[in-house]
């Protein structure tokens, strides 16, 4: 099935309910497609197999393909896998890489082809690096758990496996109905390997040379906290599906929740979020009543451990021996618990601190239903969104 690709883009600015207003009259003809909106925080790296932050995968997400996406249904289609099977047991997984993909440079040099054994050295990767959404697949996957926790040192006796050049084979401890979904996230994507030990640490570092593209966009430039630019790939294997041309995203530090509104209607952005209690409000719905998506307010669910050992004091008052002993009694006792309930409820900024702290470990997921981006004219075509549980999946969406 051929699907429209799209961009996923300043998703950490959609934190509440809001209006989207995509593709302002100024910026919807035909000969223009480039993108433009804003970005609300500096990546602190492009690692994109051992990080989850929103501010890395908003970047990657684009540059990436895995094996599977999902279409504008959130079904799981085709990516760097043109087909899969599954054996009897659910125990087996075995894809078929698309033959002809290829990792391209940021200055759209071709590299090599895309190949089962990029997903295994992207795999132990992950595993080496201790990457930060590991748990996602880490007891999914036969042997991956005793090898991150050195109990083997022998990765070829993990589950995954490049049987050719373009057949790649998982084996699971436990059949899961819901695997395929895991291959769309992050830690599960493909890395060349030449190319990672050719940059060493530098893998990663915030500049469009550290990482290849083996999908729809190249990561032109950047400037902290100012400028993102991307182009699309023309050399990409689905390349007639991308729409877009040029990604134009300028900083936005959210002091003024008005100026996306206004960006958009002076034409300096092609789409602008608008509360509903903004003062331009009306001003800015009139004559755009056909482009206003309206979106629901997030879910969000957050998972507090505590850290019954704690380590860490450098950021406490607790200062002597008898101190720190009296406090981790504390947390080991069950009726403490009860007290320690209510500061989390009614003061909901702390756990990041706390977790600074060593007081907890932290960890967050998100639901969302996905804008979609309505345009008069069409011309970018923005209606499906490319990698759908991604967003969740590697950390797209995030607070």
């Amino acid at each position: 099935m051929k699907k429209s690709k799209a961009l996923l883009l300043g998703a950490g600015l959609l934190s509440a309910s809001f209006l989207m207003v995509a593709c302002s009259s100024t910026q919807s003809n035909a000969s223009d497609k480039t993108y433009s909106y804003v970005f609300a925080s500096n990546p602190d790296t492009l690692d994109y197999i051992t990080s989850t932050r929103g501010s890395t995968s908003s970047i990657t997400t684009n540059m990436i393909d895995g094996l599977l996406e999902n279409d504008k249904y959130g079904n799981l289609v085709p990516s760097m896998a043109e087909s899969w099977t599954v054996s009897k047991d659910g125990l087996t997984y075995t894809y078929k890489i698309r033959q002809g993909a290829k990792w391209y440079t940021s200055e759209g040099e071709e590299y090599a082809e895309v190949t089962a054994h990029d997903f295994v050295t992207g795999l132990k990767y992950a595993a080496d690096k201790k990457a930060e959404n590991l748990y996602l697949v880490q007891d999914s996957i036969k042997g991956l758990a005793d090898y991150v926790e050195g109990q083997s040192s022998d990765f070829e006796a993990v589950g995954i496996k490049a049987v050719d050049d373009y057949t790649l084979q998982y084996t699971l401890n436990n059949p899961e109905s819901y695997w395929n979904s895991k291959t769309t996230g992050g830690i599960l994507s493909p890395v060349n390997e030449a190319f990672l030990k050719s940059k060493g640490d530098e893998f990663g570092s915030v500049t469009p040379s550290s990482i290849l593209s083996n999908g729809p966009y190249l990561f032109k430039s950047f400037t902290s906290k100012s400028l993102i630019e991307f182009e699309k790939n023309p050399n990409y294997w689905d390349k007639d599906s991308v729409k877009i041309e040029k990604v134009k995203l300028s900083f936005y530090d959210g002091s003024d929740q008005d100026s996306l509104a206004r960006g958009f209607l002076e034409g300096n952005y092609t789409d602008g979020r608008i509360f509903p209690t903004s003062s331009v409000f009306d001003q800015l719905k009139k004559g755009n009543e056909d482009k206003i998506t309206y979106t629901p307010q997030n879910a969000i669910t957050f998972y507090y451990l505590f850290n019954v050992n704690r380590q860490s004091y450098k950021q406490t008052m607790k200062q002597t021996d008898k101190e720190k002993t009296d406090s981790r009694l504390a947390m080991q006792i069950k009726t403490s618990v009860k007290l320690l309930t209510l500061p989390l409820t009614v003061m909901p900024m702390l756990p990041r601190q706390m977790e600074k702290m060593g007081l907890i470990e932290f960890f967050e997921t998100q639901s969302h239903q996905v804008t979609l981006f309505k345009s008069a004219a069409k011309t970018l075509e923005m209606l499906s969104m490319k990698r759908w549980s991604t967003m969740v999946q590697s950390g797209l969406i995030s607070i």
